[in-house]
């Protein structure tokens, strides 16, 4: 079971939330002994967090000011919240319950488990990659269960899937090992067993590296698919 965390559901209480705990994190991440994963997660969403002029902190004070909340800043709004919350959840889920302490819990919003509620497992099931649609500066992939080829609608201790992604330039000659979990960032948390993945012009040639895996309801990791490799074109 992993450390389950109350983020709060009001936008104005959330702000306040992980302006406080994703630097908390960040400072801390050695004693928490987040994974190499969490890390790479970790970076990730500082960048979703202060990125100026895309970030939460530059989208959010737009989507409260009447002159300036448009609907597609609502929307980028919703959209980087979304993103914040499954990336905390997966952070939180990978932290030893030995290392927290009551600071940790109060900072965080973690609560103490309980043996009167069991959470959602872990998933059992692992994605399989499948590149189904090539075009110009875009590929689709599907996802199906390794084991009973089912796409996630039909994959009963998952809800979501997690995509991350490691890419090498064109020309760019490949460090030994690439790419390491190191090299993996967020791409999208997919509620469906297929997505279109789109492409800049400056990435033509180059090489994207992709696994995936299963998200339970309480936003626990299973383990990650195979990684595939897609050249773009």
């Amino acid at each position: 079971m992993g450390n389950q965390s109350r983020i709060p559901a009001k936008d104005a209480d959330f702000n306040n939330y992980v302006n406080t705990a994703i630097p908390y994190l960040s400072a801390n991440k050695t004693r928490l002994a987040l994974t190499t994963t969490s890390q790479t997660n970790l970076t990730s969403v500082s960048a979703l967090l202060t990125t100026a002029g895309t970030g939460w902190n530059s989208i959010y004070p737009l989507s409260q000011n009447p002159a300036t909340a448009t609907s597609s800043i609502i929307a980028g709004k919703t959209t980087i919240r979304n993103q914040i919350e499954i990336m905390i959840r997966a952070i939180y889920a990978d932290i030893p319950k030995s290392v927290l302490t009551q600071v940790d819990r109060d900072t965080l919003n973690i609560s103490l488990p309980s043996d009167s509620h069991t959470a959602a497992a872990k998933p059992t099931s692992v994605p399989s990659l499948t590149v189904t649609e090539r075009g110009h500066l875009s590929v689709t992939f599907s996802f199906l269960d390794v084991v009973h080829s089912q796409n996630l609608t039909n994959v009963p201790d998952a809800e979501s899937i997690n995509l991350v992604s490691a890419f090498l330039p064109a020309g760019t000659i490949a460090p030994v090992g690439f790419p390491q979990e190191s090299d993996f960032h967020y791409v999208a948390s997919l509620g469906k067993s297929f997505y279109k993945r789109s492409y800049t012009a400056d990435q033509i040639k180059g090489t994207e590296y992709l696994k995936a895996c299963y998200l339970s309801s309480r936003k626990e990791l299973g383990d990650w698919s195979e990684i595939i490799a897609v050249v773009v074109a």
